[in-house]
């Protein structure tokens, strides 16, 4: 009889257990599907819309600041290129009219010091026709680091130096903090980035490159060479 009674309490015991865990479950899927609606109520990215047009441009999004500036905030942590250019652009068959060309948007002041050979080499790769220049179209921190700008190596400094290059502010340099660069100086003006293209409306395509990049093998003391893909995103802005 003793036996008989350990077996139901055990019994019982298990079929508490099995009752507890499924409210656990259930429960725990109410949580996500609760947190998971208001993350999407959070993330304004949802609500963007974009042109809806046929054909070609259906694979491009017309966007403005509120996709550009997140995305430069990025490109260090994530390691990809932003480049920006300018053409006239037709809504309706989605192609660009006529000639487009690299929109310049800040001038670095760094220009001397460069590793020339490196520098140079990584800019006619990517960019083809293109040779180094004080005038900067784009943001990647490899050519950044060739060209030695004092925030690169630091995500923190690369964030300061985004919101200098947007609100049109100075950046100090963080080894001595004199003024490395004003932002409000052309070809930006005052405002910087937002100031001037506030308003305005930009094709965004993502392409891929691949480029080599040299790495050391310590154990037998050589250089490999191996290729590599990058993203790169395009803003194209629009010429009225």
């Amino acid at each position: 009889m003793e036996n008989a009674t350990r077996a139901l309490i055990m019994a019982f015991a298990v079929f508490i257990f099995v009752i507890a865990l499924t409210v656990s479950m259930v429960s725990l899927n109410s949580v996500k599907r609760v947190s998971d609606a208001i993350l999407y109520t959070k993330d304004e990215t949802n609500y963007y819309t974009y042109t809806d047009v046929k054909g070609k441009a259906a694979q491009n999004r017309i966007v403005g600041l509120e996709t550009i500036i997140p995305t430069l905030y990025k490109y260090y942590k994530e390691n990809y290129t932003v480049v920006f250019k300018e053409a006239k652009y037709d809504y309706d068959t989605g192609n660009f009219i006529g000639e487009w060309k690299y929109l310049p948007v800040y001038k670095t002041v760094s220009d001397r010091n460069w590793e020339l050979s490196s520098y140079e080499k990584l800019i006619k790769e990517k960019y083809k026709e293109v040779s180094p220049s004080t005038e900067i179209f784009s943001f990647d921190i490899d050519e950044e680091t060739l060209r030695h700008e004092p925030w690169t190596g630091s995500e923190d400094k690369v964030k300061e130096n985004i919101g200098c290059f947007l609100n049109g502010t100075e950046y100090k340099n963080p080894n001595n903090g004199v003024r490395y660069k004003n932002y409000s100086d052309s070809p930006l003006g005052i405002g910087g980035f937002i100031g001037k293209y506030g308003n305005d409306k930009f094709v965004e395509t993502i392409e891929e490159y691949k480029y080599k990049s040299t790495q050391t093998d310590h154990s037998t003391i050589s250089s490999l060479t191996k290729e590599k893909t990058k993203r790169m995103i395009i803003f194209t802005h629009i010429i009225n």
